[in-house]
């Protein structure tokens, strides 16, 4: 809507131009009973000062007003305390990973996707509600993670196992077919292979984010906030994406960074990639109750095969005192 708003204003203020111009010039020059005895001649003429208009302005824009006009905002320094105000209410540490394929089998303690090292004695492989197995999809180890959510205090792994397919699971079947595991303790663990059919290994390496930001009213921050998000947009023709939220970065663009630039303190992004902690990067729609609060998501991951239907993500939300889990999903 406010891209319509502003090439509809753009239209307008081009064909003013071209009327205002026109006149001027036939004026000027004496033109106007040479315009006025030939229907096309005038028309051209009409046309070509349209045309020279609309160069300009686009000229204009171009090189001058989308450097100008930011800048010249931003300088405001009550438009400035309130960004900051808002940046300051909204953001919330959180750790990102990057994925990338392992050489070889993860020794260690090593968080990773397509495989779950690590078990209690006696633990099986899980398996569906027909008996076939469940796919290994993460393992994902908590002590010394920075930003860690409070409700994984007690927690010192999570193994995750899912169906092949995303959506083959019935959505009221609990925590849509997936097995989550947690253990409060590493040390009466025993090593184990649990290796995906279809997924390819990656390694998980942690990355915190000081200012992970939500991507929509959904995900938190409340009305008022996004109230006044809006008209913070509206009166000053910023953008929240911009001028609030720096960026969004997703789980394919990962490597074209630097280690350590996530984590810059002055960068406030939303990161729609393999996440624990910050706001769930919702594709569709979405929420989180109190008592479940937001833990983490695993997006779909080239890297390691995994679409998650269309391009799709996992949303875990974690009950500590019951230690229960629910799991939810949506696409493109």
């Amino acid at each position: 809507m406010k891209k319509l708003r502003s090439a509809l204003y753009t239209v307008f203020v081009a064909i003013g131009w071209t009327l205002l111009i026109s006149k001027l010039v036939s004026l000027s020059f004496g033109l106007k009973e040479w315009l006025s005895s030939d229907m096309r001649r005038a028309i051209g003429y009409e046309l070509a000062i349209l045309l020279v208009v609309s160069l300009g302005m686009y000229i204009y824009n171009r090189f001058f007003a989308d450097e100008q006009a930011p800048s010249n905002a931003i300088e405001d320094e009550t438009l400035k305390a309130t960004i900051s105000e808002l940046r300051a209410k909204l953001s919330k540490k959180a750790i990102v990973f990057r994925s990338s394929r392992a050489e070889q089998v993860p020794q260690g303690y090593v968080s990773c996707l397509g495989r779950v090292t690590w078990q209690l004695p006696g633990e099986e492989w899980p398996t569906d509600a027909s008996g076939d197995r469940l796919e290994p999809l993460a393992t994902i180890f908590v002590p010394d993670l920075p930003g860690v959510p409070p409700a994984l205090r007690n927690v010192a792994l999570i193994t995750i196992f899912a169906p092949e397919e995303a959506w083959a699971e019935d959505p009221e079947v609990p925590q849509l077919g997936c097995v989550i595991r947690t253990y409060a303790s590493l040390r009466e663990l025993e090593p184990c292979n649990y290796e995906s059919t279809v997924w390819n290994t990656c390694i998980l390496t942690p990355e915190a984010v000081e200012h992970d930001m939500p991507s929509g009213r959904c995900c938190g921050g409340g009305d008022a906030l996004w109230d006044t998000i809006v008209e913070l947009e509206d009166k000053h023709r910023l953008e929240y994406e911009t001028h609030v939220c720096d960026a969004e970065y997703y789980t394919h663009e990962m490597r074209k960074f630097p280690a350590g630039y996530f984590s810059s303190p002055t960068l406030y992004a939303t990161y729609e990639t393999h996440k624990m902690g910050g706001y769930p990067t919702f594709i569709q729609d979405g929420d989180e109750s109190a008592d479940y609060p937001f833990i983490m998501q695993i997006h779909y991951d080239d890297e390691a095969g995994l679409s998650i239907a269309d391009a799709g993500c996992y949303y875990f939300f974690y009950n500590a005192e019951q230690n229960d889990w629910i799991v939810s999903a949506d696409t493109y």
